[in-house]
């Protein structure tokens, strides 16, 4: 097995072993009712690695040994301005590969790689587990649902595959970090999931996987479940299924429609 599937496997491990230590949840209300959810889109609602591991692999062929979560904490650094559309993609890719001491032909080679599979990957994009049956389920209690995506494509483009992820489910709210110039955990990320929803922080729920993205929620004053989540994430609850959610949800108290309606009101 090569060091590579050896870290692939160890990061699965450690996210079952965080999931196994989590409390479930679906006995546990929380403190006042719930207006509405907001979702982390990518590694909650769709597994977004797969064109991650798929680069980790090309450079892996190449003779460079080095961990996912390693090599992608320095990648994610070189993300932030291309998710704020502030820089491209393609550009951000050469400079954080040839930081990581490959040469141009082997950056190259690895964009040529990229481009021929990402078509194939981009049509694999499936849900995960659990989340159209709960997403339709939430939506028929009534709750707003609001989708957030660090990504440098437009929220037109988000709800494309959000149609994909989960057909005929309407998200009441589809925002990009692209679109507003911003990228988790910035706090100007949160109000405008709260504007969105035309909510208080106090009635919304956030469902994250990110440690960075979930502690900004909590300091936006948003309740917060982690799902699919990172060892060292910390949250109000967590779950072990996606399907926890929906159990976790009809504990909650729901704000009725018109006094959603009034606190959108006295928000804008």
């Amino acid at each position: 097995m090569t060091a590579l599937a050896n870290e692939a496997g160890r990061g699965a491990l450690a996210h079952r072993a965080a999931a196994a230590r989590a409390t479930r949840v679906d006995a546990v209300s929380p403190a006042g009712p719930v207006g509405g959810i907001a979702f982390d889109v990518p590694d909650v609602l769709y597994d977004a690695t797969l064109r991650r591991r798929s680069v980790l692999q090309l450079v892996g062929h190449l003779g460079v040994r080095v961990g996912y979560a390693e090599f992608y904490r320095a990648w994610d650094a070189h993300l932030v301005d291309v998710h704020r559309g502030r820089r491209e993609c393609a550009e951000a890719l050469e400079s954080f590969l040839l930081a990581c001491g490959l040469s141009w032909a082997q950056v190259d080679e690895i964009e040529a790689a990229s481009r021929i599979q990402r078509p194939n990957l981009e049509i694999g994009v499936r849900p995960l587990p659990g989340v159209v049956r709960a997403i339709g389920e939430l939506a028929k209690l009534g709750l707003p649902l609001a989708a957030w995506a660090d990504t440098p494509h437009t929220a037109a483009k988000l709800a494309e595959l959000l149609n994909r992820l989960v057909p005929g489910t309407c998200f009441d709210a589809v925002l990009t970090s692209f679109d507003l110039e911003c990228t988790q955990p910035a706090a100007e990320c949160y109000r405008a999931m709260l504007g969105a929803l035309g909510l208080p922080a106090e009635q919304v729920v956030y469902v994250g996987h990110d440690t960075a993205h979930l502690a900004g929620a909590r300091a936006a004053g948003l309740r917060t479940v982690a799902f699919n989540f990172e060892p060292a994430a910390g949250a109000d609850h967590y779950l072990t299924c996606f399907d926890d959610l929906l159990a976790l949800a009809k504990t909650w108290s729901i704000v009725p429609r018109s006094s959603r309606r009034r606190a959108g009101a006295a928000l804008s």
